[in-house]
């Protein structure tokens, strides 16, 4: 078979049409997205990366002044250090092969740097507007889309742990997801407790959150 080796030892493999990485501990691996290295989810990560540092910096100021708008921040710095996690720190760490687009791709989610860039900013254009805004208007409106996102973010841990589990492996935004998702939607449930919200609202809003998560996932596989 014919094969070419780039200078970062990266080779694909035109016979068998497989994009293969090299990792230091596993050698070629196959089944690699071959858009991982992509200029547009090159430049994602770049955003990534500035993102988490904007967040992490403004939540931070926000801690030392006692501001009610971290909690409204919080969900935003929660899902930069989740992206920076999947696209950044694991195939730093770990080697491309952990990259989060490579690891998508060997579980049938062919994700391209459209839908990367699709899926990734919508939440910044949405979600940081609603959280501030209704922070500072309502506790009550503020509560149920901190708690959607939390639930929406909650299936996302909760796939990535399992998948995990299930395969006894790593998986890219793991780490972030037991840190950051899980305790933040334990905390968005306690929060509309304490304003009055019974528990069918909240279980309700929680499931349209999970559905959510995994409809996002099926039209991903879908188009």
């Amino acid at each position: 078979p014919k094969k070419t080796i780039s200078k970062s030892r990266n080779l694909w493999n035109w016979w068998y049409g497989l994009f293969l990485v090299y990792d230091k501990n596993l050698g070629y691996c196959c089944l690699m997205n071959p858009a991982f290295n992509a200029p547009l989810v090159l430049l994602m990560q770049n955003f990534f990366t500035i993102s988490f540092l904007i967040f992490l910096g403004i939540c931070i100021y926000l801690y030392r002044a006692k501001s009610k708008y971290l909690l409204a921040l919080l969900p935003l710095l929660a899902l930069s250090s989740h992206q920076f996690e999947e696209y950044v720190l694991s195939p730093l760490l770990f080697g491309d092969y952990y990259h989060f687009l490579n690891w998508a791709y060997r579980n049938a989610m062919d994700i391209s740097p459209m839908e990367v860039a699709l899926i990734n900013l919508t939440p910044y254009l949405i979600l940081l507007p609603a959280l501030v805004i209704s922070r500072g208007k309502s506790e009550k409106i503020f509560g149920i889309i901190f708690l959607f996102n939390n639930a929406l973010t909650m299936a996302n841990a909760s796939f990535h742990i399992g998948i995990s589990t299930a395969q006894n492996i790593f998986s890219p935004g793991m780490a972030s997801s037991l840190f950051f998702y899980i305790p933040l939607f334990v905390y968005a449930v306690l929060f509309n407790k304490e304003n009055g919200l019974s528990n069918k609202p909240i279980i309700a809003i929680s499931l349209y959150g999970f559905i959510g998560h995994y409809l996002l996932i099926w039209l991903v596989n879908i188009f």
